[in-house]
């Protein structure tokens, strides 16, 4: 009798699944957008169906692997509403800003928080 081999079976097919998930494993442990101490895993399900006179088998594999998802990008955003137009805005927080500090009125700014233009057109510099 022959004897079964898996690194044959399918003309190598099911080893070479096994390994593109293993690479797709790999990959996503060196991506530093994912949880580095997180375990990755790679499962092989063979399923084998035999006929009613047990002398031959359907013989089916499936590869899976599962994978870490990206961590969660975070930032922080101040929210605020325009007295006078009842508008409401949003813009996100950078390093050094103070919430509470006024924004001062017909002041253009380029970035959020950030004042770059004032209305009589000089604009901000490191010694203002």
């Amino acid at each position: 009798m022959i004897e079964l081999n898996v690194s044959t079976l399918s003309g190598g097919a099911l080893v070479e699944r096994i390994q593109d998930e293993i690479s797709k494993a790999i990959a996503n442990i060196t991506d530093p957008n994912t949880p580095a101490k997180k375990a990755r895993t790679v499962t092989m399900k063979m399923t084998i169906k035999p006929n009613e006179q047990r002398n031959m088998a359907e013989v089916s594999v499936a590869t899976s692997s599962t994978l870490c998802a990206p961590t969660p990008i975070e930032t922080g955003i101040y929210i605020g509403m325009n007295p006078k137009t009842g508008e409401i805005g949003a813009s996100e927080m950078t390093s050094g800003e103070d919430p509470m500090q006024n924004i001062l009125p017909n002041v253009e700014s380029a970035l959020p928080g950030k004042i770059t233009r004032f209305p009589d057109g000089k604009t901000a510099s490191a010694g203002n």
